[in-house]
């Protein structure tokens, strides 16, 4: 999919994006914090940008990839530093985080077919 991004409908909403995931994260400090901490908030905001009904029309995992770099670059731009911080901890570490969201969705649906078979 190709998308120019330096459209100013397309800047909207990446800053959009930014303030709503600033809203929902507190990521002042963020510096400060241990790296413990740090994996934690970024597994969080990669599953809350992935759950995100804007960013669902991004179907393959190279594109999430490159819209969360965009979304870094973004919030650099705009002096967000912490929470570009933790989009750049997101996009080095990215088939990490990923892996782990998938097994995490995986072990959820065993679950659940697991409680529905036993009803």
């Amino acid at each position: 999919m190709k998308i120019n991004v330096n459209h100013p409908s397309f800047i909207s909403l990446m800053d959009k994006i930014s303030v709503n995931m600033l809203s929902i994260m507190n990521v002042e400090n963020y510096f400060s914090k241990p790296p413990e901490v740090k994996a934690s908030m970024s597994y969080t905001v990669f599953n809350l940008l992935k759950s995100m009904p804007a960013v669902k029309v991004i179907s393959t995992d190279i594109e999430f990839k490159t819209f969360v770099d965009v979304l870094c670059k973004r919030s650099e731009e705009n002096e967000n530093f912490e929470f570009a911080s933790i989009l750049s901890y997101i996009y080095k570490n990215f088939d990490v985080i990923n892996e782990l969201t998938v097994k995490k969705k995986s072990s959820t649906v065993k679950k659940e077919k697991k409680i529905e078979n036993k009803e």
